[in-house]
């Protein structure tokens, strides 16, 4: 099992628990992996690399790169030739809001939505990450939901939450009118908008496609695809 060699059935894993003093807890979640909207990217987006190329660019591990060439067939599997539908399951199963690791800062009555986008872009600084949903809308939209959830993807969350502590309140739970922040994978920093062509850090269109997917604004993200 530890090498790989046999997929034992659920059933067996439960024999091995009990045989341990154990039993299995198994319960449905909803899905978020990253590697969900990296294989989307590499089949739909002309600017992301091919498989065989992610890792020699830096944008992916070994073991990340098996996760994502898993996904590809998934998805494939699942939308056929329907990129809108590849798009939309590709959010669905890496929706921002159930991503492990993910933390939660509440709103501050009466701050406008711009200043909440401002206070997260500066704590993510220039090379931590970068900001999705309502933030992302603004930009490729000119318009967002306010209220709006403010996603801040990032490969290191402790420091980051560090920064958005000092002026936001964590909560335990997902605000949509908030910033959530979560980690991810370099690749989705791909094609990513930096300061000198808007004021923050905001992932590519079809990044923020995706992530719109996620959090439910499907409209928004119907939007920004519009003539693709």
């Amino acid at each position: 099992m530890r090498a790989g060699v046999t997929s034992p059935t659920l059933e067996t894993l439960r024999e091995l628990a009990l045989a341990a003093g154990y039993d299995l807890d198994v319960a449905l979640v909803p899905a978020s992996d990253p590697a969900a909207a990296v294989a989307a990217r590499v089949i739909a987006d002309p600017a992301t690399p091919e498989l065989e190329e992610l890792e020699g660019v830096g944008l992916a591990d070994a073991g990340e790169v098996a996760e994502i060439t898993e996904w590809v067939s998934r998805l494939q599997r699942q939308a056929g030739d329907d990129p809108a539908q590849l798009l939309q399951l590709a959010g669905r199963d890496s929706a921002p809001q159930h991503r492990k690791g993910a933390r939660f800062f509440a709103p501050k009555p009466g701050v406008p939505q711009e200043r909440i986008i401002e206070i997260a872009n500066s704590a993510l600084g220039r090379n931590l990450g970068a900001l999705s949903g309502v933030a992302a809308a603004r930009v490729y939209l000119g318009h967002a939901p306010d209220p709006g959830p403010v996603v801040a993807w990032t490969t290191d969350v402790d420091a980051v939450a560090g920064r958005l502590a000092a002026t936001l309140r964590e909560v335990d739970e997902y605000q949509p009118a908030g910033v959530l922040l979560a980690p991810t994978m370099h690749a989705y920093f791909l094609d990513m908008m930096g300061p000198g062509v808007w004021h923050q850090n905001i992932v590519s269109p079809i990044q923020a496609v995706i992530d719109l997917h996620g959090l439910g604004h499907d409209g928004l993200a119907n939007e920004i695809t519009e003539g693709w």
